[in-house]
């Protein structure tokens, strides 16, 4: 814990407001209307009433005629708050008999530890062997939030539909929860009735509204654990900064911080597990703006998060100082160990002194209050908290985030009247991964329309032998068995794609090498010696450098492959489709390699040479023309290359010492302009059409950004990724990495395709966002699908697949099966436009071809903001069903939500921070 010797150990006042945002202007929403905020349709993040205990069970003691039956370890002799602690599952039950009456539902106040979320459930239960609803309590069923504690109401048709016998009322933790104490201090069964909205405090207003003449709410409050530098360096602390400082033994360090300098403070045997946050109060030149960073560090290899400070952060400001607390979520999601933080100037500052009086590692809390009266559960102001209680912080990872300030208004029309178009199921494809492809089911579950057999080693693949191909420069260049399994091959990929009722994209090789056997390795120490690294589990194999790091002369070929001229691709197109006499159609594109602008590094042993202009559409007609001869009917696809350099310029230009002579020799054309214009003249000269797809891939360079599973998850990265996928669409966004330009790809294309090759197709055939795991990631994931169907693409095939019920793995599920029960995004796109320029949110709509159906994906990208929205319908037809279904961050999906206003042709609902939602909505024709 922080020490409390030298300097000061002070409690850091939190200004900022932490409420639930909802629906705004309530009394303008036609309350006459059965619309309207009822005991069924809570906006979430109002304040509302409920009807007044009639059977209390709990009330700061177990009241007479209730026996407490739970099973967790729970603290309830004294007066007040019941403390239970629901790890393992755990729960509580109390029981009377001969319980009857007209409830209106079960009324709960609680107070959890931060990071819990939504965690429990209830139910009723009897002596008997009937069985009672379990209910998951979520954001439907909260009334009120104030001062750390939540008051729930769950109706009574929801645990007792059919009105049976029961004695007993139960609560449980539905998930893993830690060890920590819960409270509740009221718990029992009101008199009928419903939630129902206080007047004077619209849904948009702060949950810590107080009742009249209530005392002030405390403000949550940074309390220290751990100080590294408290006006004095703290014991156990070692200084190791680097840029030129002074410590001071009472009194702030001062740094310079220009030409991004920084300071490390290091300790051994940090209490991580135990730590709330990063707390830093620091001073600084006013002109400097936002420019500091925070990590953690160690002594080992792994690799934690930068967070950027901004106002996202900041806790107080007072007489030039500035409070941060930065959540321990954010800078250690993998929950590591650590022995080190560290704070540097992210960006050019320049020579004048930053001041620092405190840094280290706190928790926030809510300090003690005065007493509050008791009052009927109906309209009373919370109790104060007996002790501190932790806050969820609005800046934290993940789903499940709390709104900071009022729910923002936002209204979007969606035009039936404007033209739309046929959205192609092609791009809600993925591709395989060969190390889990026998170990995963949910890619099945994803609602995926398309997989892709490709990536590097797909390049060396022989068919022939069925189960092998090279890894090169991914691993150690060696030829292998490509699955978990010695009988996975291509044909088993295409056949479970054929059970699974999804379609194929195979990638056929061109390189023009595929591998030999399952034991070969290009870069052998018995050849080359030992290298800068040695495959851990196959001493043998090198990775191609000298222990400096220069690139040893690649050895012949032969080493390790066997020669694969376009006769060979045209055999085994051939085969695939005798066989498909019996299954069916297998292979539904075929893509020409992968990425070969990359040949001379990812498979220099074999193809050392950087491809140009003239090889790349050489290899492309003869291996296209073998496969159109094999199978008139395919569907062909290229150049698959991998990014912004090579969509311009070829292998040859971007070598040292190239600089661009190909591609001047070559018109000065960019490369896949080029590469159209020739097969579209090949076309018109001999009549074969080598191409029907124009291929490209997609990964977003910005800093941190990462790949599958990996990436950062600080703020700034997060919100980094979420505006990446802009690069896709905006002829507005310049790319914030070092493309630093306009790539606005999909449009890009669309004009190279129109001016040198109309009439083709336009696919990703692949593209990965990073950090699946996280909602950035998955939010990322939910907007690029919704422009693919805007842009029309053909096809589209993420890299890999996502974890399983990760928040990417639900944003195809928004699309794809948002109910469980097969909705989906519809067939045709229907445009929408905002009636501001919105880069935090996002509508993307859909309807059935005869208009009577319509499904929106609706986007709040931003963390800490809820948004009030109003969707209009302009000529799509009145409403006459409506369904909206939220996804927040939880494991468990997509859940049905009552919070739906609708009359007419406009539905009103309010979108959580960082939330995904789908409108499924019948209409009247017009």
């Amino acid at each position: 814990m922080g020490r409390t010797g030298r300097g000061r150990r002070a409690l850091v006042a939190l200004s900022a407001s932490v409420c639930l945002g909802g629906l705004s202007g309530c009394k303008g929403c036609n309350r006459g209307e059965s619309q309207a905020a009822t005991a069924s349709t809570p906006i979430p993040g109002g304040v509302y009433d409920i009807p007044a205990l009639t059977e209390t069970a709990f009330a700061t003691t177990l009241q007479a005629g209730w026996t407490d039956e739970g099973w967790s370890p729970r603290e309830t002799k004294e007066p007040g708050p019941a403390r239970l602690r629901l790890s393992n599952m755990g729960g509580w039950m109390l029981s009377k008999p001969d319980l009857s009456g007209d409830y209106g539902g079960l009324a709960l106040r609680y107070r959890a530890p931060e990071g819990y979320g939504d965690f429990l459930e209830v139910r009723l239960d009897s002596e008997g062997e009937v069985l009672f609803p379990r209910v998951r309590v979520d954001a439907r069923h909260v009334a009120r939030r104030e001062q750390g504690w939540t008051q729930l109401f769950i109706p009574f048709e929801q645990l007792n539909p059919q009105k049976k016998p029961f004695t007993k009322l139960v609560l449980r933790a539905y998930k893993p929860v830690g060890a920590d104490w819960v409270e509740v201090d009221q718990l029992g069964l009101t008199g009928p009735g419903g939630m129902t909205l206080v007047e004077g405090i619209g849904a948009a207003e702060p949950a810590t509204a107080q009742a009249a003449g209530a005392p002030e709410a405390p403000k949550p409050t940074v309390a220290p654990q751990e100080l590294a530098y408290d006006n004095g360096l703290g014991e156990g602390w070692v200084d190791g900064g680097w840029a030129p400082h002074e410590l001071q033994a009472q009194g702030p360090a001062k740094f310079k911080l220009a030409r991004m300098g920084g300071w490390s403070l290091s300790k051994k045997d940090l209490p991580a597990a135990e730590l709330g946050g990063l707390t830093l109060r620091y001073r600084a030149p006013a002109g400097f703006g936002d420019f500091l960073e925070v990590r953690l560090d160690s002594d080992l290899e792994a690799l934690f998060p930068r967070v950027k400070l901004s106002d996202t952060y900041v806790t107080l400001r007072e007489d030039g100082w500035t409070q941060v607390f930065v959540p321990m979520d954010e800078l250690n999601p993998k929950k590591l160990p650590f022995t080190k933080l560290v704070l540097r100037a992210h960006k050019d500052v320049g020579p004048d002194e930053v001041a620092l009086n405190q840094v280290g590692f706190g928790r926030l809390v809510t300090p003690d209050a005065a007493p509050v009266a008791a009052a009927p559960i109906a309209s009373a102001p919370l109790p104060a908290s007996p002790s501190p209680a932790s806050l969820p912080s609005a800046a934290s990872v993940g789903g499940g985030r709390l709104p900071v300030g009022n729910a923002r208004p936002s209204r979007v029309v969606v035009d039936c009247t404007a033209p739309g178009h046929a959205i192609s199921p092609l791009i809600y494809g993925i591709a395989f991964n060969n190390l889990r492809e026998l170990k995963d089911k949910h890619q099945w579950e994803l609602g995926a329309t398309a997989r892709r057999w490709g990536g590097n080693p797909t390049s060396r693949y022989n068919w022939k032998l069925g189960n092998v191909w090279n890894t090169a420069n991914d691993y150690f260049f060696r030829n292998i068995v490509l699955g978990t399994s010695p009988q996975y091959t291509a044909d088993t990929f295409l056949e479970t794609n054929l059970k699974n009722g999804v379609q194929s994209a195979l990638t056929v090789p061109m390189l023009g090498w595929v591998a030999k056997d399952a034991t070969s390795t290009s870069f052998p120490r018995s050849l080359f010696g030992a290298q800068q690294k040695m495959d851990p589990d196959v001493p043998e194999a090198g990775n191609g450098l000298a222990s400096g790091g220069d690139a040893l002369v690649p050895p012949v070929p032969t080493l390790t492959s066997v020669e694969a001229p376009p006769a060979f691709i045209h055999e085994w197109v051939r085969t695939l489709r005798e066989k498909d006499k019996k299954r069916g159609r297998s292979v539904q594109m075929y893509i020409l390699d992968n990425e070969p602008m990359l040949w001379n590094t990812t498979h220099r042993d074999v193809h050392p040479e950087p491809v140009t202009y003239d090889e790349l559409l050489e290899r492309t007609i003869a291996y296209g023309t073998a496969v159109r001869q094999a199978d008139p009917d395919a569907i062909i696809a290229g150049p698959a290359e991998w990014g912004w350099t090579n969509y311009f310029s070829s292998a040859a230009d971007v070598v040292p010492g190239g600089n661009k002579k190909d591609r001047k020799a070559h018109g000065n054309v960019p490369l896949v302009a080029w590469y159209l214009k020739k097969l579209r003249e090949h076309e018109k000269q001999t009549g074969t059409r080598i191409l029907d797809v124009f291929d490209l891939h997609f990964y977003p360079q910005g800093e941190g950004i990462g790949f599958e599973e990996r990436g950062e998850t600080d703020a700034a990265t997060s919100a980094r990724r979420i505006r990446s996928v802009r690069a896709l669409w905006d002829p507005k966004f310049r790319d914030e990495s070092w493309i630093d330009d306009t790539v606005e790809l999909i449009p890009r294309m669309r004009r190279w395709v129109s001016e040198n090759a109309p009439g083709l197709g336009l696919s990703l055939g692949e593209y990965n966002f990073g950090a699946t795991q996280h909602m950035s990631g998955g939010l990322a994931q939910a907007e690029a699908l919704g422009r693919f169907a805007e842009q029309g693409l053909t096809s589209a095939f993420l890299f890999t697949y996502p974890p399983a019920y990760s928040p990417t793995f639900w944003a195809f599920r928004a699309y794809r099966n948002f109910d469980g029960k097969g909705g989906r995004f519809l067939d045709t796109y229907v445009p929408s436009r905002f009636d501001s320029d919105v880069n935090e949110q996002s509508l993307f709509a859909s309807r059935s071809d005869d208009g009577r159906h319509m499904v929106a994906v609706a986007l709040n990208l931003s963390p800490n903001t809820a948004r009030n929205t109003q969707v209009e319908l302009k000529g799509c037809g009145n409403v006459t069903g409506a369904r909206l279904y939220t996804y927040r961050g939880d494991a468990t999906g997509f859940a049905p939500n009552p919070s739906l206003l609708q009359s007419g042709s406009t539905v009103q609902t309010v979108l959580s921070p960082w939330s995904m939602a789908v409108l499924d909505l019948t209409l009247a024709q017009p």
